[in-house]
Parts: C-alpha cells; sequence; structure tokens
C-alpha cells in the first residue's frame, strides 16, 4: 500500500484558543488544508471526529508587511 500513495503535503499541529488540537498546512501554493476537531459530535453520532477544510492563502501584497505564517487563515 505504501507505493500507492501520493504525498501532497504536510501538516502542524496547533492549538486553538479552547485548547483544541487542529492542523493546518499547505496544500498548493495557494490553498491552505485545516483539519479542525468537529466539538458538535454527539457520542455514538456517525458525524466525523474531524472536519477538512481548504482556504485560498493571502498574497504578501494582501498582507502588507505582515509576514505570512503557518496560521494567517485560522478563524480564532
Amino acid at each position: 500500500m505504501a507505493n500507492d500513495l501520493t504525498r501532497l503535503g504536510g501538516l502542524w499541529v496547533h492549538k486553538d484558543k479552547n485548547g483544541n488540537d487542529y492542523f493546518s498546512g499547505d496544500f498548493s501554493p495557494f490553498t491552505k488544508i485545516l483539519i479542525l476537531k468537529n466539538t458538535y459530535k454527539k457520542e455514538g453520532s456517525s458525524e466525523p471526529d474531524y472536519n477538512l477544510n481548504i482556504a485560498p492563502k493571502k498574497k504578501k501584497e494582501e498582507l502588507g508587511s505582515k509576514e505570512v505564517t503557518d496560521n494567517d487563515d485560522v478563524p480564532f
């Protein structure tokens, strides 16, 4: 199975303001991936444990002098 895998990128673990882990990484030069824990999941439900989100990366021109960091698009 390892030979069938295609690496798309890497993810880094972060903590949100509530102490929950989330993962972020670059998917392409223009897209960021966020994997967030589903904090609304009820025990025994068929809801996912984590949700995969994609967001456009901000261009340096849009940020002004602010440096692009790994969690610029995180909403918390």
